[in-house]
């Protein structure tokens, strides 16, 4: 089973961490929504202080992982929030239990597969890695956050690093190698029945922000931010990433 810990009582809203991250990533998040709702905060297999369970971690092992913590956990339908690999597991977890699934908010995250360059660029990532973990996040995280933001950013980027170092070099390659494997599930945008949210970087260099608009349907059910931010919207702009996500807690339970 995961590692989890519950915050608060209510109507349940899970949270799911992105790659190299794990759930102390919802800091800044969970604390006020805690107030109003019981918050369920998940470390993803391989990260934080939950098992790797397979070379390859596929979006849907990691949401079969997730259902099991929630059925032991007595949670029937949930709210879901998840950040960048968090909203992929949301995805595949709302095809296989879509019964369990009330609302969703992807964070900087997609319901396209990989391109072919991305995939290379998966496959690259293992490779350094395997030589050097502390040299990828070194490398990969700064790149997380919009330019121009960085200066100001400085404690949220060691925050960051530091979580990345919890990661188990198992559990890093687990992911990318799951994550270049996930297929389009772009069609849960228009089967979906309830609220679901998602939040854009406009500067984000790890999702594509133009081509996920691309795919989005305009309909009364999905709720766009678009926030000047890089990859990590809940750090680079925490209060909106916060009430964003309290209005369509609000929409769903109230």
């Amino acid at each position: 089973m995961l590692n989890y810990e519950v915050k608060g009582t209510g109507k349940p809203i899970v949270f799911l961490h992105g790659y190299l991250e794990n759930l102390k990533m919802w800091d800044g998040i969970q604390e006020e929504l805690s107030r109003d709702y019981q918050i369920i905060l998940l470390d993803l297999p391989g990260h934080g202080k939950s098992e790797v369970i397979s070379d390859v971690h596929t979006m849907e092992i990691m949401a079969e992982e997730v259902q099991k913590t929630l059925e032991y956990l007595e949670i029937s339908e949930a709210m879901f929030v998840g950040h960048s690999m968090g909203g992929y597991v949301i995805l595949a977890f709302a095809e296989l239990f879509p019964n369990l699934v009330k609302s969703f908010v992807l964070m900087n995250s997609t319901s396209l597969p990989d391109s072919e360059e991305k995939k290379a660029q998966r496959l690259k990532a293992v490779e350094t890695a395997q030589k050097s973990l502390d040299t990828l996040i070194k490398m990969s995280i700064p790149t997380l956050f919009a330019e121009q933001n960085l200066p100001n950013l400085k404690q949220e980027i060691e925050f960051t690093k530091e979580l990345a170092r919890e990661t188990p070099l198992e559990g890093v390659v687990a992911a990318l190698k799951g994550m270049r494997l996930r297929p389009d599930r772009s069609f849960i945008w228009d089967e979906f029945q309830g609220e679901m949210g998602i939040i854009i970087g406009e500067f984000d260099k790890a999702i594509n922000p133009q081509e996920i608009l691309e795919v989005l349907p305009q309909n009364d059910q999905l709720t766009k931010l678009k926030l000047p931010t890089g990859h990590m919207a809940h750090l680079e702009a925490p209060e909106q990433s916060l009430d964003f996500i309290k209005t369509i807690a609000e929409r769903v339970y109230d």
